[in-house]
């Protein structure tokens, strides 16, 4: 399996949880804290349909504030109804457009990412396909962007998966050791994922996270 496909089983199986809902879930806090579930969801689709262009207007518009945007622009999409919400998310199902400077590894990273935002606020977990779990660490473990600082996160610290076979980090580093999906969601910026983690490096880890 490719990572476009990949990518497109990962919204396939976001929109069958999306269509699982009740009106109340749909208006929880997210794991992302300036977001319901509905911006999540709306992010999603905003992901996965919109074009270079638009994105970039929009970039300028907020005066090149990318988390702004991001965060302001998923609030405004997610005030539709949930019905159009689960509808677009299944939509894009097979769509091929990325955002600026972003290629399929970092969007099935997105996508799996919000997923588990979603899906740990609801006690609703899942096991995450190995394949794409490796690929969406990978990608994380690479990104130094201002919402995404996960190099930063990782400097000095050896990450190890225990339930597939995967590491990251300096070899020598102190060591964090949990599930890939703890890992990924930590490197992500997920406090939530901290207490799924051991080893003398999680302080390091968490102060990285909440300060």
């Amino acid at each position: 399996m490719d990572t476009w496909q990949m990518v497109d089983a990962e919204r396939a199986d976001f929109a069958d949880l999306a269509d699982s809902l009740t009106p109340e879930q749909w208006d929880q806090p997210s794991l992302c804290t300036a977001w319901k579930v509905r911006d999540v969801v709306a992010h999603c689709v905003e992901g996965a349909t919109e074009s270079k262009g638009t994105t970039v207007a929009k970039v300028l518009k907020y005066g090149f504030r990318i988390d702004t945007m991001l965060e302001k622009e998923a609030v405004k999409k997610g005030a539709a109804p949930t019905d159009e919400l689960r509808t677009d998310l299944r939509d894009s199902v097979g769509a091929r457009k990325t955002p600026p400077a972003v290629n399929a590894e970092a969007l099935l990273a997105d996508e799996v990412v919000h997923q588990q935002d979603v899906r740990r606020v609801l006690d609703l977990p899942r096991s995450i396909p190995e394949d794409r779990l490796r690929v969406a660490l990978d990608s994380v473990k690479g990104s130094g962007a201002s919402y995404l600082p996960a190099k930063k996160r990782l400097r000095g610290l050896h990450l190890c998966a225990t339930d597939l076979d995967w590491d990251a980090g300096e070899a020598s580093g102190d060591e964090v050791r949990g599930a890939g999906e703890a890992l990924l969601m930590a490197l992500a910026g997920r406090p939530a994922a901290l207490d799924d983690l051991t080893g003398p490096g999680v302080a390091t880890l968490r102060e990285r996270i909440t300060t």
